[in-house]
């Protein structure tokens, strides 16, 4: 548990805090631990917390501490990508795609490898010293960041085109199924 208990805004009520605590943990926690930090009672956490299962927010996970709650990965997952989608323009979402590319190409000249897989592999490498094979799981950690976030913008992308032919100009496909419904309804 937490020493020093969280001071929440005014006007913040026991559903905004269960969730906002529930939500920015990576390790399960159960309902009592997040009542505690939530300042809320336990029973008034068991509530929102299975509210937030059964909206898909968050998963349940049996441990030693009896069910506990941990964020959902692919709501969360889904979360960032309608927000990249939102905050950024197609053409930034293009621009840091690209540089994502280029970082990732740099480590695979720098490591003399064609891959993430190939880089963990040189890890164990006995001719490393330890800073090098510190600097070398480093690059791991960022480039496992880079490959969810590069699908992630991947997504995006594809959301704001997808959003964009249903809600600007109608293709051509789209007039046509417009114009053949028209013409069955139009039969009845």
């Amino acid at each position: 548990m937490s020493e020093k208990q969280p001071s929440w805004p005014d006007g913040m009520d026991a559903a905004e805090r269960v969730r906002n605590v529930a939500l920015t943990r990576t390790d399960p926690r159960n309902a009592g631990w997040i009542a505690i930090e939530a300042d809320v009672s336990r029973d008034t956490a068991v509530k929102y917390l299975s509210r937030m299962v059964e909206q898909g927010d968050l998963k349940t996970v049996k441990t030693g501490e009896g069910t506990c709650y941990k964020p959902d990965p692919v709501t969360q997952f889904l979360g960032q990508v309608r927000d990249l989608a939102e905050r950024n323009s197609l053409d930034e979402l293009t621009t840091e795609l690209g540089a994502i590319a280029d970082e990732i190409d740099q480590w695979k000249r720098e490591y003399d490898v064609d891959d993430l897989a190939e880089l963990r592999g040189t890890v164990g490498n006995d001719e490393l010293s330890g800073e090098e094979r510190r600097e070398r799981l480093e690059v791991i950690e960022e480039w496992e960041y880079n490959v969810e976030i590069r699908e992630a913008l991947r997504l995006a992308i594809n959301l704001k085109h997808t959003l964009t032919t249903l809600h600007g100009t109608p293709t051509r496909g789209t007039q046509e199924v417009s114009v053949s419904r028209e013409r069955s309804q139009s039969n009845k």
